[in-house]
């Protein structure tokens, strides 16, 4: 009787990496966010306080920003996060004053510090304008700790479900920094989203390729891309024609996909390195906020995206050798560079 030999698995693909250069970015991590964060923040920044002239005097914007980012990138509570945050303050790690958790709590439910948020996301990515030329976009879900609920004629009881925020980021495919970012609380106007990121990006980089699903799969997307110069590469579908119906775009990729796709698919694939994107923030920084509010969950997320990003700058010095100029601008009673090599 002969001996049934088991089928091989197959090998896992790997992707070497130099380990020494790995090992020195996720080392220096947190004295070089720190070492930045006075000075982006200070960068972003237009006015001191959102104060209006009436009423009680408001605190300080820098002082705000600089213990919402410590309290998401510690990941603690606002009321935990507080002796963090005193005790960051007394050995130098931040130099603001440090409001009452409640104060803190009012200011992250305000829409109006989202403009500031926005501002940190572009300035952390703007360091990778002359490295990233290949980008991609992506969708993703946040859950959070609220539910909705209604009721089904079909099994005749009421049906409950957690509600998500839909978060849309376009990344590089070669730092995966994300280059822009937008955080609903409903789904919808992915294609919107997709071509207001392409505008905005287009005047911050020069991009000669952006990959995306077939979620954004249309000739109005393409036409965008097109329109700063890019090659757009959006998986086709078994029924998509190349009839251009006005965008030459749409016929150039379509017949790539359809004569060369020895050429077009390694290209599309790119959009994997969004995927990769969407999984290390969620694996650094959560796959969930804590807030109940909206505006407040909104608010919580980008502050997640912005540790995500910050976290980006160490690979931007040891890989890329690109220095933030915001890095100079450094107020605090710790010498830094004393702590990163």
């Amino acid at each position: 009787m002969t001996k049934q030999t088991k089928p091989q698995k197959k090998k896992k693909k790997r992707y070497p990496r130099d380990e020494a250069l790995y090992n020195k970015i996720q080392e220096n991590e947190f004295p070089i966010v720190f070492a930045c964060l006075p000075g982006a923040i200070l960068a972003v920044l237009d006015k001191p306080d959102l104060g209006s002239g009436k009423g009680r005097k408001p605190k300080k914007l820098y002082d705000i920003l600089t213990c919402l980012f410590v309290k998401k990138y510690i990941d603690f509570s606002l009321r935990r996060s507080m002796g963090i945050l005193r005790v960051f303050n007394y050995v130098g790690i931040i130099d603001a004053e440090i409001p009452c958790f409640k104060t803190l709590d009012n200011y992250l439910k305000k829409r109006e510090i989202q403009p500031y948020l926005k501002k940190l996301i572009v300035l952390t990515s703007d360091l990778f304008s002359n490295i990233e030329r290949c980008l991609a976009t992506d969708a993703t879900g946040i859950a959070t700790t609220c539910y909705s609920s209604w009721y089904s004629i079909r099994i005749r009881r009421e049906t409950r479900k957690r509600d998500h925020l839909m978060v849309h980021i376009s990344a590089g495919t070669r730092s995966n920094v994300v280059v822009a970012i937008d955080i609903r609380t409903k789904k919808g106007e992915d294609n919107i989203i997709f071509r207001s990121h392409v505008k905005k990006v287009g005047e911050r980089f020069d991009v000669d390729e952006w990959s995306g699903d077939k979620m954004y799969l249309s000739r109005a997307n393409c036409d965008a891309v097109v329109e700063i110069g890019a090659n757009p590469w959006f998986k086709i579908k078994s029924n998509t024609t190349s009839r251009a119906k006005g965008s030459s775009g749409w016929k150039k990729m379509v017949r790539s996909f359809k004569e060369e796709p020895e050429v077009a698919n390694p290209k599309y694939h790119k959009r994997s390195n969004v995927e990769s994107t969407n999984s290390s923030k969620k694996r650094k920084f959560g796959s969930s906020v804590s807030s109940r509010l909206p505006v407040s969950q909104v608010n919580e997320e980008y502050l997640s995206w912005i540790g995500y990003n910050f976290s980006m700058v160490p690979r931007a010095i040891y890989e890329f050798k690109v220095k933030p100029e915001f890095m100079a601008n450094i107020n605090s009673t710790i010498q830094w560079n004393h702590f990163y090599t």
